[in-house]
């Protein structure tokens, strides 16, 4: 089964009804899944930047990792005194940072930035990544690609082989690029340097909407064009790691390190589809969702704060002074803190509906997107993963392997996240909608009868 289930209702609920969904679907949610990158701080690009004094808020939200590229850092790479800060400021929020090393460097340039953080200290960098987006506006070929990557991996890996190395950042999953790189004629993915893999894993950007699309394209369309080329990439690895033998802890990772709606922002309205919408919120936790049942290592939206102009504004935290938190920023905080644990698959029988299901050991996390402008559901949520006919609207399926069916209402734009525990039983409802939003209100904690 997929995350969502985006067909005709009547197909769908034939669908529904005679397939059910199997536990056996579950995946397991990566620690660092919930990922952000460190932009825009005060100076960079000569800019007025906030992300340095945003450290407090940054953790609130869940953030397990933070990259530190882009094409503004990969241009003007960060002096040392303003990179120990960035590194600092991540490690102290608990979260680990990922450090992109500039296509341009040379050896010695990156001998030495390897080589001072991987020091055994408190500013040790475990994740690196190379370059970034060298193809777009075709700036590079694939074949200085293909050059830059096999003369830098090797300097790193010779420097600190226990590294985790990423390549490369591209500002969508170009193909044959990619496949070229992974399994292709100018493979590396079976590369070894010093009896260590030369390269972990593979990472990829995707705004899949430019100055033109609608709110059906932020519904529909959008995800499912980083869904397919999520599909593309997991079935590229899966290729490789079976060539080259790649198992267990030596399987190739992947990650999407960077991605919003749209490429270019196109107002400021809550109420609206672009970046800082209700709506943007709602496709960060589908992404986030595709994420947990494709094993993401890490999903990393761009970016934490950037105010400065409206068509650039893509980040999760809202404007000075308040900055006030957005919904993308409520949907990353709800799902990294109730939705732990394993990803469950699940379906529904209504077209702007989608739901994502997750298992720990002590509870089970639903979280339903209603995407409908004016309509609200009765739902009806059946956890044992089978369906029987009900008088709800909204009937959702998904095998928890609990004996248990809940029922109730999720108003129309807005998001309901219900929490049960190992009985079935209902311990945590919350709601945020669009309404919450247009007030700067936070998710409203629904109190529960004991």
């Amino acid at each position: 089964m997929k995350l969502n289930l985006q067909l005709q209702p009547l197909l769908l609920a034939i669908t529904f009804y005679a397939t059910g969904v199997s536990s056996s679907f579950a995946q397991e949610i990566s620690p660092y899944l919930f990922g952000q990158n460190h932009w825009l701080a005060s100076g960079d690009e000569g800019r007025v930047g906030y992300v340095q004094d945003l450290w407090p808020e940054v953790k609130a939200s869940g953030v397990k990792m933070v990259r530190i590229g882009g094409n503004g850092y990969e241009r003007q790479f960060p002096e040392r005194s303003r990179l120990n800060a960035m590194i600092d400021n991540i490690k102290g929020i608990g979260a680990e940072p990922i450090l992109q090393v500039p296509r341009f460097f040379n050896e010695l340039q990156i001998r030495e930035l390897v080589r001072y953080y991987t020091k055994d200290n408190s500013k040790k960098v475990k994740y690196w990544s190379i370059g970034n987006e060298p193809m777009l506006h075709n700036e590079n070929t694939l074949e200085e690609v293909h050059s830059f990557l096999l003369r830098i991996a090797p300097i790193i890996k010779d420097v600190a082989p226990d590294v985790t190395l990423f390549m490369y950042d591209e500002s969508s999953l170009m193909m044959p690029a990619y496949g070229e790189l992974i399994g292709g004629k100018m493979d590396v993915t079976g590369l070894k340097h010093k009896g260590r893999w030369l390269f972990d894993g593979v990472t990829f950007h995707n705004y899949p909407n430019g100055k033109d699309f609608s709110r059906d394209d932020v519904i529909f369309s959008g995800p499912q064009k980083i869904l397919g080329e999520i599909k593309t990439l997991k079935d590229l690895i899966a290729k490789a790691n079976k060539k080259y033998k790649r198992q267990g802890d030596d399987a190739l990772l992947w990650g999407l390190t960077e991605f919003n709606v749209t490429y270019h922002n196109p107002d400021r309205e809550i109420s609206g589809y672009g970046n800082t919408s209700f709506l943007a919120g709602q496709f960060f936790a589908e992404i986030f969702g595709y994420g947990m049942e494709y094993s993401a290592f890490t999903i990393d939206p761009w970016c934490i704060s950037e105010v400065d102009k409206v068509a650039t504004d893509f980040g999760f935290l809202g404007l000075p002074t308040e900055f006030f938190p957005r919904s993308n920023y409520y949907h990353m905080q709800l799902m990294s803190t109730y939705m732990t644990g394993s990803f469950l698959a699940s379906n529904n029988n209504q077209k702007y509906v989608k739901t994502i299901v997750t298992q720990n050991p002590e509870t089970t996390a639903i979280m339903i997107l209603n995407q409908e402008k004016a309509m609200a559901f009765d739902y009806q949520l059946n956890l044992a993963g089978s369906v029987t006919d009900g008088s709800s609207s909204l009937l959702i399926n998904t095998d928890a392997g609990i004996t248990a069916t809940l029922s109730g209402e999720v108003p129309a734009q807005s998001t309901l996240l219900l929490v049960v525990n190992k009985q079935g039983k209902l311990i945590k409802k919350i709601t945020y909608g669009l309404t919450n939003n247009l007030k700067y209100e936070a998710p409203q904690i629904t109190p529960l009868v004991q």
